[in-house]
């Protein structure tokens, strides 16, 4: 007699991953990053205006609580007027570094204008450090006179010339400083021909 063949057990093809999450490049992640990171400094800031304009009538009615409630609403209140801050000029920051990397990151579409717009705001963010210690120089330079904050303290040209031209130094070695660090990271970015990598390649 023949014998029929056992039944076996339909085989499962393993799971394959969602197309979107398989599909997505550095270049994408990095602009939902820049994208979420511009929403929370475009929340915490308007909200931290709104706190700080608001705290002379905050205050006075968390002053009237009394024991673990006006612990507890000084406390919230303290957290908020130093998050706030914080998370609109981080995630600012946040948005323009992962901004910048998305441009020169692969992408699977690609936005000319926007990438344009990126990067200008990049270089005006990078180079912003430099240009302040620079114009602190160039005021000095104008006025005659130059100003600390801390310790407060005011150096003339015509009273105290060692002391203002060693303030207008400082700013200058802190500009050219700060200026070179933004060249270095932009330069091959900016020029790629121009950089050390592409001439040793050639």
């Amino acid at each position: 007699m023949s014998q029929t063949p056992p039944a076996t057990a339909p085989t499962r093809s393993p799971p394959t991953r969602s197309a979107p999450a398989a599909s997505a490049l550095p270049g994408d992640l990095s602009r939902r990053r820049a994208l979420f990171s511009l929403l929370v400094s475009l929340v915490a800031l308007p909200a931290s205006l709104l706190l700080f304009t608001q705290l002379d009538t905050l205050w006075p009615e968390i002053v009237r609580m009394e024991g673990l409630p006006f612990m507890a609403a000084a406390t919230l209140l303290g957290a908020a007027m130093a998050i706030g801050p914080l998370a609109a000029g981080i995630g600012f920051l946040l948005a323009v570094w992962h901004g910048v990397k998305s441009v020169y990151s692969e992408r699977r579409r690609a936005t000319p204008l926007l990438d344009r717009v990126i990067v200008a705001g990049g270089v005006l963010v990078w180079f912003a450090p430099a240009l302040l210690a620079a114009a602190q120089a160039v005021v000095a330079l104008s006025t005659g006179r130059i100003h600390f904050v801390r310790p407060p303290r005011d150096y003339f040209l015509a009273t105290d010339p060692i002391a203002y031209w060693q303030g207008v130094g400082f700013w200058l070695i802190i500009a050219g400083l700060l200026g070179f660090l933004a060249w270095r990271y932009w330069r091959p970015k900016l020029f790629p021909d121009s950089s050390p990598a592409s001439a040793r390649a050639g």
